[in-house]
């Protein structure tokens, strides 16, 4: 979908403090071995900090360096993978009330990994389709230390899971980079490998049931097996989208400078996402996520804003997003952008 005259007005972030994946293995919570193949150095963990304020703190920093006010907000997403509070509660609308009090619409999605690069999409359809709407805010945040969930043993994605938020605000009025085009699709028949033989009542959280990924993976049919699957599966369509956004850009690979991706500590498993495409690992963020875990819906973003506040990217450059979630949901979208802001600085801890 080609998405004129939307533009990214602010970006933010919150990055908690990092942990050391060697101290990880001292204390028995990540596997040695699986430190040394995997690559990553530490992941971002913010204790006992509840995934909503993470997002308020970033959707803050948006807004502020956007030069919006809150009541110029049409519409307000959040993304998330991971629960949020009280079960049945509306973390979403706990965000909305921290920025702004229009009444405005609030929506949760889920999309695992994907959720808040796929937002986007609706974002920029809901402004597209009524011409007085003028700003969107989307936002995505996860603290993944609960007691079901090990973030050193992800048991997928070569994983270590870190905590963050992170925050885009759309803009029809203008903004220091352009969203050129963006494109959504499934592999719906991949979400039987993500359930294995887990029954589907009661839900496993009401149960106290812990995630095992490779459990369910593994009861699909042998976990090598159904993971090279669903990679393989997952990798033409995350192929065909990028080339698809590409093109709806008026763009080819030779045209884009940067990547904003999924986190990873192997240059290996990013080769798998970036040849196909005619893009290069060098083009990407490894050294700067495999710091801060695969921070579920906020890599891309929490990317994006690395590459713009570092000034790694600059005026006329593009930066293809891809992203992919829960082995059924993917997003790619092209970025231009048009201007350095005024919030980027030479300098970051994580250069």
């Amino acid at each position: 979908m080609k998405t004129p005259e939307i533009f990214i007005a602010g970006l933010g972030t919150y990055l908690p403090e990092l942990f050391d994946a060697r101290k990880a293995v001292a204390l028995g919570l990540y596997d040695g071995e699986d430190y040394e193949w995997y690559g990553w150095k530490s992941a971002a963990v913010a204790g006992d900090m509840p995934a909503p304020d993470m997002a308020v703190t970033a959707a803050r920093q948006a807004m502020r360096r956007s030069g919006l006010h809150p009541h110029d907000l049409d519409l307000h997403i959040h993304a998330c993978g991971h629960e949020q509070g009280p079960e049945g509660w509306s973390a979403q609308h706990y965000i909305l009330r921290h920025i702004t009090d229009r009444d405005i619409p609030s929506f949760r999605v889920w999309q695992a990994c994907s959720g808040l690069i796929g937002s986007l999409e609706l974002a920029a359809c809901y402004l597209r389709a009524v011409p007085e709407r003028s700003a969107a805010l989307v936002t995505g945040a996860d603290n993944v230390g609960t007691p079901s969930f090990n973030r050193w043993d992800f048991g997928i994605q070569n994983g270590v899971v870190g905590d963050a938020a992170s925050a885009v605000v759309l803009s029809t009025t203008g903004g220091f980079a352009r969203l050129l085009a963006i494109n959504t699709g499934s592999t719906a028949e991949v979400e039987e490998q993500y359930r294995g033989a887990e029954p589907l009542f009661p839900p496993s959280l009401t149960v106290g049931r812990s995630i095992d990924f490779k459990e369910r993976l593994a009861a699909a049919g042998g976990l090598e097996e159904t993971v090279a699957e669903v990679v393989r599966r997952q990798g033409e369509l995350r192929t065909e989208i990028a080339l698809r956004t590409l093109a709806e850009a008026d763009l080819d690979a030779a045209d884009i400078t940067r990547v904003a991706h999924v986190f990873t500590g192997q240059e290996s498993y990013l080769k798998v996402i970036l040849d196909p495409m005619g893009l290069r690992p060098e083009q990407g963020l490894l050294d700067f996520g495999s710091r801060l875990g695969h921070l579920t819906v906020n890599d891309q973003i929490v990317g994006l804003e690395h590459l713009v506040a570092t000034g790694q990217v600059g005026a006329g450059d593009h930066v293809l997003i891809v992203a992919h979630g829960g082995g059924v949901s993917i997003t790619c979208a092209v970025v231009r952008i048009e201007a350095r802001p005024d919030w980027s600085r030479t300098s970051s801890p994580l250069t």
